[in-house]
């Protein structure tokens, strides 16, 4: 008698789901056949995606958390892995972010601790559970949604850019470490999406109206908004992190609009050159 084998239906936990990024990349990976975990803190958002997402005969699983919450993460992995068994979890999107503008001088200790607590430590943290389980069953993958800020810094983004250059920093030798078990960790550097990330951002503004850096500040609003006329949606981002997931070989960045791919080329250029483009573009004279 030949028994034929029924593949299972892959696992998924997005964090930061309830909206932007995190809930297009839950939906996308739902429809792809994936049973997705969605991990916010916002209940009713998260509700309403697992509403949506059962209309369309996809199975979206909402798990309320606040990543910063050492009892809530821990409560939360292990209600995925208890859910999940020994099948265990197949992707990890770590999504959940914010990002805050400023001029370095003024930003406090406590929100630069803030920024990193969100942006990196909790982040790492919450991963850590996870990895035993994907390095016993030889296979995984881990997404980190970093930032083209994560690769070149830019004026009053600093605490930001602090963040992301470390998530950048810790992926990648978390990459090397979990090769030899067969896991990936894929970093995903988006440029312009039309988020609420800019509003937050902005509320989170430490500029004050006095303050000598004012002016330049408001500059480089102007500057990033031009900057949005290239912007590409949460479902495109959405899409490159459902095919780097299901690549065989994916690759270590996959960096997504053209100011993102135009910003990576301050790599390979002299740093005169970048801090010239970027004096000249927000008027640092």
């Amino acid at each position: 008698m030949i028994q034929l084998a029924v593949e299972r239906q892959q696992i998924a936990a997005v964090t930061g789901a309830s909206r932007g990024i995190g809930r297009a990349t839950a939906l996308e990976l739902a429809r792809r056949g994936y049973r997705v975990f969605a991990l916010a803190r916002a209940q009713a958002d998260l509700e309403s995606l697992a509403v949506e997402a059962a209309g369309h005969g996809w199975t979206v699983i909402p798990v309320e958390m606040d990543l910063t919450d050492d009892e809530a993460r821990t409560v939360a992995a292990q209600r995925i892995m208890a859910e999940t068994g020994d099948y265990g979890l197949d992707v990890l999107v770590n999504n959940a972010g914010y990002g805050q503008m400023g001029p370095v001088e003024e930003v406090t200790p406590e929100r630069l601790r803030r920024q990193l607590e969100v942006n990196v430590v909790s982040l790492i943290a919450f991963t850590q559970p996870y990895l035993p389980g994907m390095r016993s069953r030889g296979r995984g993958c881990v997404v980190n949604v970093s930032s083209a800020a994560g690769r070149v810094a830019t004026p009053f983004m600093g605490a930001y850019n602090t963040s992301k250059f470390a998530l950048e920093g810790m992926s990648d030798a978390l990459r090397l470490e979990l090769a030899p078990f067969g896991v990936h960790v894929v970093l995903i550097e988006p440029g312009p999406i039309p988020t609420n990330f800019g509003r937050v951002a902005q509320d989170e503004a430490v500029v004050q109206p006095d303050s000598p850096y004012e002016r330049y500040y408001r500059r480089h609003r102007m500057a990033h908004g031009a900057a949005g006329w290239f912007a590409r949606s949460p479902e495109t981002v959405a899409r490159v992190i459902a095919r780097a997931v299901e690549a065989k070989h994916p690759r270590a960045r996959y960096t997504i609009t053209l100011p993102a791919k135009l910003a990576t080329v301050g790599r390979v250029v002299p740093d005169r050159l970048v801090d010239w483009a970027y004096r000249l573009a927000m008027g640092l004279w």
